[in-house]
């Protein structure tokens, strides 16, 4: 009865994984295909932006479904738990949290009815934060192994892993630079922090999809 229990738990995981991975992936798809439903709302400059459009409950709600999975999900030890459920956390806040970054924004935004400029300071911030979380799990923690040598598989998933969490941080430097320097430019014009953070979350979601061993698995 315990193995069949522990069979359970195992396979539960798995699918867990798997929903924050495919979340992950889909959010950027479905808010770009959606936002062109309502006319006139077009491409917009960043996934926080479409808060702003009939996409708001898309983008509020798959925030909290990868939190409250995230939250939920145990991992092999405290620093796994730590991790992913502050990970959670974050991504519930980004969603408490709207951005402010819409051109004569006055109202006050989100449930704590904030003014624009430091709901969107705090939307930055927690934001920084949770996609360096994501990076940390994937480079870090998806990569450890037990006491026996890893095989072949496992050494391909942890190179998966590495690459998916540089790719979170080196979207992370893009948006940075973008906005420091380059906005106002001619890179403006194709939305470089939209196309960054949809690269950052394909990354993060496919990690969880490696790991859910919905690919590569033994």
């Amino acid at each position: 009865m315990p193995a069949k229990r522990n069979k359970s738990i195992i396979i539960s995981y798995k699918v867990l994984r798997r929903f924050i991975g495919i979340l992950g992936m889909a959010l950027p798809v479905v808010l770009v295909l959606g936002g062109f439903l309502q006319k006139g709302n077009g491409i917009q400059g960043s996934i926080s932006s479409y808060y702003h459009t009939n996409m708001q409950d898309v983008f509020v709600g798959t925030l909290w479904a990868v939190g409250l999975f995230l939250i939920s999900y145990h991992g092999y030890d405290f620093q796994d738990n730590l991790v992913t459920n502050l990970s959670g956390m974050f991504a519930i806040a980004v969603a408490l949290f709207p951005t402010g970054s819409v051109p004569d924004t006055t109202q006050p935004l989100g449930v704590f009815q904030l003014s624009p400029e430091i709901s969107g300071i705090l939307h930055v911030l927690w934001a920084f934060i949770f996609f360096l979380l994501l990076a940390y799990n994937a480079y870090f923690l998806f990569t450890k192994t037990g006491t026996k040598q890893p095989g072949p598989k496992k050494l391909l998933r942890n190179t998966i892993y590495r690459a998916c969490g540089i790719v979170i941080l080196a979207s992370l430097a893009g948006i940075v630079i973008y906005m420091l320097f380059l906005q106002g430019t001619m890179v403006s014009r194709w939305a470089p922090v939209l196309i960054l953070e949809t690269l950052a979350l394909w990354a993060f979601g496919f990690s969880w999809l490696v790991k859910g061993e919905t690919l590569f698995r033994d």
